[in-house]
């Protein structure tokens, strides 16, 4: 009997990139899922169901019994509609209530936090609860518990002195990430420090007391990273110049699922840190959000803002998206300051590898995965997990490239 899975937010950009993927990739398979689309709109909605072929649900999220009621029958929920601080709490909540596992692409660090505290719920009722299972938080969580294991399993690390996640420029940006982005600039940038040497805990259920978060101005912290490309007519040393990049400390959610895979995996980690590729121009923009970030919080700043970007395209068109891949680095140092990991992983343009991304994880729901919080790389599991596999899986087949100038397999 198929599952259904409900898509809330269908109707916005990065919602008919996934409701279109999964109708591709389920088209051949529909004893096994079944989508269905949801979201405020019920014209929207409708031309969109009858281009796809699909059922909708037309359901605001004020009320939690409409909520509750619009989750019947649902398998699982996967949230697409942003912006997630007003729609992830709710639906979340109301997926526990209704018996359905939730997944979201989520990018926001404050939302991570709150929903984390759902977990214990979702243990309790046999349900999953997947946050910000998206392109970055997917790709560097699986890079990170790959390079852990390895770390741990074959070269017996127990300490490390820091892990960093660094992703490179987009150049076509959609309309919520900008709004997104925006208001990140008007806060600290959260990271773990100081990971303190304790008694190991159970994978499933790590211990995160020893792994403090804490916050820093942004614009505070700037590394350079070597963000591979694709190989040009530029000799090697040219190419490794110009591919060692500028990029500011910032807030992800990659630095939490990093944290989390950290717990599980090592008894230390001194620093955990999420870093953005920017140009000059980005660096002074940074600088300039941090000092006004209280003229940004007032109401009228926050509303001429918004106008501004409504404004803007949704998104990035097909040409635009095909012409952008991506590029997520890990840096792993041990505690005496010596890199021992240096991956990049070339992925498509974030829009597109969202919406594979997120579906992967949705799959593997249907198999044995331990109820509770989860990040996407304990969902995903060995096969995606492992270095060895990371070129052969369905998640990055043909569309990913692994390059590791530290760090490889034996």
């Amino acid at each position: 009997m198929s599952k259904t899975v409900l898509l809330y937010g269908a109707t916005g950009f990065s919602g008919r990139l996934i409701a279109a993927l999964a109708c591709d990739r389920w088209r051949d398979s529909p004893e096994l899922f079944r989508l269905e689309l949801a979201g405020r709109s019920s014209a929207e909605l409708k031309t969109l169901a009858g281009k796809l072929g699909v059922r909708f649900r037309v359901f605001a999220l004020d009320e939690p019994i409409d909520v509750e009621r619009g989750l019947e029958g649902v398998f699982a929920v996967i949230n697409a509609a942003g912006p997630f601080d007003f729609t992830a709490e709710p639906l979340a909540k109301a997926a526990l209530r209704a018996g359905a596992h939730y997944v979201d692409i989520a990018g926001e660090t404050d939302v991570y936090k709150c929903l984390d505290d759902l977990g214990y719920s979702a243990r309790q009722r046999h349900l999953v609860l997947v946050c910000g299972a998206g392109h970055t938080a997917t790709v560097s969580d699986v890079m990170v518990n790959a390079a852990l294991e390895l770390l741990r399993d074959v070269h017996k690390y127990r300490e490390l002195g820091a892990i960093r996640i660094a992703l490179s420029r987009v150049r076509h940006i959609s309309r919520g990430s900008l709004r997104t982005s925006w208001r990140a600039v008007r806060e600290q940038v959260l990271v773990v420090r100081n990971g303190g040497l304790a008694k190991q805990s159970p994978r499933d259920r790590p211990d995160l007391h020893n792994y403090r978060v804490t916050h820093v101005p942004i614009g505070q912290l700037e590394r350079t990273f070597d963000f591979a490309e694709s190989e040009s007519t530029h000799d090697a040393s040219e190419r490794k110049r110009e591919r060692r990049r500028i990029a500011c400390a910032v807030n992800l959610i990659d630095t939490l699922t990093a944290r989390l895979t950290a717990a599980r995996y090592m008894d230390r980690v001194e620093r955990i840190e999420s870093y953005l590729e920017v140009s000059g121009g980005g660096r002074l923009a940074l600088q300039w959000g941090a000092l006004a970030a209280p003229l940004l919080s007032i109401p009228g700043a926050r509303a001429l803002a918004q106008r501004q970007f409504d404004l803007l395209p949704e998104g990035p068109s097909e040409a635009e998206r095909e012409e952008d891949r991506h590029c997520v680095v890990l840096e792993i140092d041990d505690i005496f300051g010596q890199t021992v990991i240096d991956w990049c992983m070339e992925t498509p343009n974030p829009y597109d590898f969202t919406a594979t991304c997120v579906l992967s994880v949705v799959e593997q729901l249907k198999g044995e995965v331990s109820p509770g919080w989860r990040t996407p790389a304990e969902v995903l599991g060995l096969n995606y997990v492992k270095v060895v596999g990371l070129t052969q899986g369905t998640l990055f087949e043909e569309r990913c490239r692994l390059i590791q100038r530290k760090g490889a397999w034996p």
